[in-house]
């Protein structure tokens, strides 16, 4: 069967749902109204029954005549609170935004429209399918944890899950290339909140108060050495300060400092011990300058791990469907995504699809306000998630190596707070 020649045929579907979805984009921990009714009438159109996730998303279900394996194919759905600049890097743009201060920044509309093609595609199949298939559209991606609504009703309603599979578009992969690397494909994220308490005095006497940018400073200073002294150099880690608040008078010595930054690693131990000795610091430095202190994680995310049988499947698949000239070697993302969740749990990859093309101005990185995508690029990753579906369940690859990273969904969700 040629999958390329089928996703051809759907690519003007293709092209109008991620236009639709660009230009009515929704932003936000739930507010997806509009985005979950559209994708909602598409799979009714498609006579695809599918559950709607409060407050998670929309499940899509394909069941083949023939019992068998159950693959996941995952696509988010939200924006970003970010005003659309009207030029990409070359010119003006295709299709633009038609609500102020909210953008597709991310090619969330892309990923949309994929699954949605791939549906299509699979759905002219199912009843060939050997096995099953589940519709995943997560929606608020964007730091909300919305995932864990769907997570948990995995776990509640036993769902069987023997693969999973998603695709990001990729600024800087070429249009018609596609990518999945070996191990980690995206980092781990910790969004952690540091409060510092001290006692505010006067700057004519400094000597009266406890000064929280003081014992900041301090911290400060020693998490600067922390990655060289208790980071594996075989691995990699990052760490940045993105919001920090104390004072708000030039004369008045602070009583609270608040402080927010966010660590990534490509390693979930690694990530967990710096955090631990980011604590200890804080327990060292904080009774020196006669201050208190509290850390916490706002959010958790695990390292995104490609399974090494379920990357070789979709390698092969790619050279089967697209030519060996397709795939493209890149390096990890240190990017985050909410996909981990499921890459913890289940044996799955997270593929990258390329949309650079110079000539179109595509090309610009990921959040920023001159980001665009090629759309040819979206036809060659639906044939990537179709053909991945059908050869998984037609062969699957051995996974019986795979040890999830926690002993059950609940006890996952738990261990984010």
């Amino acid at each position: 069967m040629d999958i390329f020649d089928m996703a051809k045929k759907e690519f003007d579907y293709t092209v109008s749902m991620r236009r639709h979805f660009h230009e009515y984009p929704e932003s936000g921990p739930a507010e997806q109204v509009e985005t979950m009714a559209e994708i909602a009438r598409q799979l009714e159109s498609m006579k695809v029954p599918y559950t709607v996730v409060p407050g998670g998303g929309i499940l899509g279900y394909l069941k083949g005549a023939k019992e068998g394996r159950t693959v996941l194919l995952r696509a988010d759905m939200d924006a970003l609170p970010i005003l659309e600049a009207e030029h990409n890097l070359k010119g003006p743009r295709i299709c633009i935004s038609k609500i102020p201060g909210v953008m597709h920044a991310c090619g969330h509309d892309g990923h949309t429209a994929m699954l949605l093609t791939a549906a299509r595609l699979l759905k002219s199949l199912e009843r060939e399918l050997q096995g099953s298939v589940i519709l995943m559209f997560e929606e608020g991606e964007e730091g909300h944890r919305n995932v864990e609504k769907i997570c948990a009703w995995f776990a509640k309603e036993q769902t069987k899950i023997d693969t999973c599979y998603a695709s990001h578009v990729r600024w800087d992969i070429p249009t018609g290339k596609l990518s999945c690397c070996p191990g980690t494909a995206m980092a781990g994220h910790y969004h952690f909140l540091l409060r510092i308490k001290g006692q505010g005095g006067h700057g004519s006497r400094p000597d009266l108060a406890h000064s929280t940018i003081d014992c900041f400073h301090e911290i400060y200073s020693d998490l600067e050495t922390l990655r060289l002294r208790y980071v594996r150099p075989d691995t990699s880690l990052t760490w940045s300060v993105g919001s920090l608040h104390a004072g708000s008078r030039f004369n008045l010595i602070p009583d609270v400092l608040t402080c927010e930054g966010s660590i990534r690693m490509t390693d979930r131990v690694c990530g967990a011990e710096f955090f631990e000795e980011f604590k200890r610091i804080a327990q060292a430095v904080c009774p020196l300058n006669y201050c208190t202190f509290d850390l916490e994680v706002v959010e958790r995310l695990l390292p995104t791990v490609n399974h090494p049988g379920c990357r070789s499947l979709f390698l092969q698949a790619v050279e089967q469907y697209l030519g060996r000239d397709a795939v493209y070697e890149c390096k990890p993302w240190m990017a985050s995504e909410t996909f981990s969740y499921l890459c913890n749990m289940y044996p799955g990859v997270e593929t990258f699809v390329g949309i650079q093309n110079e000539a179109l101005g595509s090309g610009a990185n990921h959040h920023t306000p001159e980001f665009d995508l090629d759309e040819k690029g979206l036809l060659y990753g639906v044939v990537a998630m179709a053909g991945y579906t059908l050869n998984f369940l037609d062969n699957p690859p051995d996974t019986g190596d795979f040890q999830p990273a926690y002993e059950s969904m609940e006890a996952l969700l738990a261990s984010l707070g």
